[in-house]
């Protein structure tokens, strides 16, 4: 049978998700608060799923958003790769590796989570156990260029 989201936050989320939005998979310890070291942008709405520690993972979660979502890319940080193997690894089996895209931890996977449609708090406490998910079907290549910056040029 497959899968079908009960959280309806989540599932309108997923339905209301276009071609090049992006959600944000936290892990437990990803601050939002304005105290936060770098808060996240007021406009990124937050849905807390954490329920005790470890639950729900990404490995939980991830598999199951792209069984019922139009999620074509995730993007991640250079360093989840050797600092949570595991997780890679999960997403290795969920995406072709050239739609797993690896950015700099500071500041440009910052600037992506900002960036963000809705911000997703898991209970996961592996490092690096965040993942971006690029909302759209399979198609060419995403730039990186375009990955950073997005279509519109930036502004100083």
């Amino acid at each position: 049978m497959r899968p079908r989201i009960l959280n309806q936050r989540l599932a309108a989320a997923l339905a209301d998700l276009r071609h090049g939005e992006l959600i944000f998979i936290a892990d437990a310890g990803s601050g939002t608060s304005a105290k936060a070291l770098r808060s996240l942008a007021p406009d990124v709405e937050i849905l807390d799923l954490e329920v005790v520690t470890g639950v729900p993972s990404i490995d939980d979660l991830v598999p199951v958003i792209c069984d019922v979502g139009d999620i074509e890319a995730c993007i991640v940080t250079k360093d989840m790769r050797g600092a949570n193997p595991d997780g890679f690894a999960m997403l290795s089996r969920l995406f072709d590796e050239k739609h797993i895209y690896e950015v700099p931890y500071i500041p440009d996977y910052y600037d992506l989570r900002d960036r963000c449609k809705l911000f997703v708090q898991t209970g996961d406490y592996r490092v690096h156990a965040n993942v971006i998910l690029v909302g759209g079907y399979p198609s060419a290549d995403i730039p990186m260029d375009m990955i950073l910056n997005g279509l519109a040029p930036k502004t100083k």
